[in-house]
C-alpha cells in the first residue's frame, strides 16, 4: 500500500491530495482560508495565470470537476472582430454562506 501511494504522489505531484494542492495554490498567490477541502484536486481547473485574484474563504468544500477562472471569454469575440486579444479579468471569491448572513 505504501508503494502504491508513493507512486501516486510522484505521478500526480501537487495534485496528489487536497493539502498538497492547497499548498501549491497558496505558494503561487491564491488566498485560501482554513478548513478548505478539494475532494478530487486532479479533476479541478484553477486559473493560475492570475492567482492573486482568487480568494477562497474558510470552511469551503470544492467537489470534483470544478473550474475557477479569473477571466471571461470576450477576448475570443473581440479577436474575431478586431484582430486583437482584448480580455477582461476580475477577482473571484468563494466563501461559505450562513443562513444568518
Amino acid at each position: 500500500m505504501l508503494l502504491k501511494e508513493l507512486v501516486k504522489k510522484v505521478v500526480k505531484g501537487y495534485l496528489y491530495n487536497s493539502e498538497t494542492y492547497i499548498r501549491h495554490l497558496r505558494e503561487i498567490g491564491c488566498s485560501i482560508g482554513e478548513d478548505v477541502t478539494f475532494y478530487n484536486p486532479s479533476t479541478n481547473e484553477i486559473d493560475e495565470t492570475r492567482p492573486w485574484l482568487i480568494s477562497i474563504g474558510n470552511h469551503v468544500n470544492i467537489t470534483r470537476g470544478v473550474t475557477i477562472v479569473t477571466h471571461d471569454y470576450d477576448w475570443a469575440v473581440m479577436k474575431d472582430l478586431y484582430g486583437d486579444v482584448l480580455g477582461s479579468s476580475g477577482a473571484v471569491t468563494l466563501k461559505t454562506m450562513y443562513l444568518s448572513e
